[in-house]
């Protein structure tokens, strides 16, 4: 998929992002690389995260001049490293954007406890382990963004939820 994104600047010419530096978790495909793509067209410098997807990172980095770091955000150590990595290349980090996500699309009776495991650590661990790392390196006017789901709050159908009393 290959969106262009047009590049926003004031009047005096200078883009919104200049200076700034960004990562953003799981910024290989879909909505990840799209926020890429809107933070280096709007002048930051951006690394980004992807956990297998190696040839759309790739795609990515080499279409934003940005930097793909591998991390899985189920990998607590990994995603501190991410963050580190990032700060270090760059010279600091003013956003953080978490991203990376994972879901299965099941009725909760044939999730297995490794899946929810795995979940929980990519979507909720994973931000976390972002945070905590990103906190050490966002001075003033840093900034966290967290990109939610309408999986948040609304459950697949199943059996069990249609029965009745």
């Amino acid at each position: 998929m290959s969106t262009q994104v047009g590049s926003s600047t004031t009047q005096s010419g200078v883009r919104p992002l200049d200076g700034k530096t960004a990562l953003v978790t799981g910024g290989s495909r879909g909505i990840g690389a799209a926020i890429v793509r809107r933070l280096t067209a709007d002048g930051a410098q951006v690394a980004f995260t992807y956990a297998s997807a190696k040839e759309q990172a790739d795609i990515v980095a080499g279409a934003t001049g940005s930097l793909a770091i591998q991390a899985d955000n189920a990998d607590h150590e990994a995603v501190r490293a991410a963050v580190s990595h990032t700060a270090e290349h760059f010279g600091g980090l003013d956003i953080l954007v978490n991203n990376a996500a994972i879901t299965y699309a099941a009725p909760i009776e044939d999730f297995t406890l490794e899946e929810f495991d795995l979940i929980m650590a990519v979507n909720v661990r994973g931000v976390f382990s972002a945070v905590q790392a990103a906190a050490a390196h966002l001075g003033q006017g840093g900034r966290i963004i967290t990109v939610g789901s309408v999986s948040a709050d609304r459950a697949p159908p199943s059996p069990a939820s249609a029965s009745t009393p």
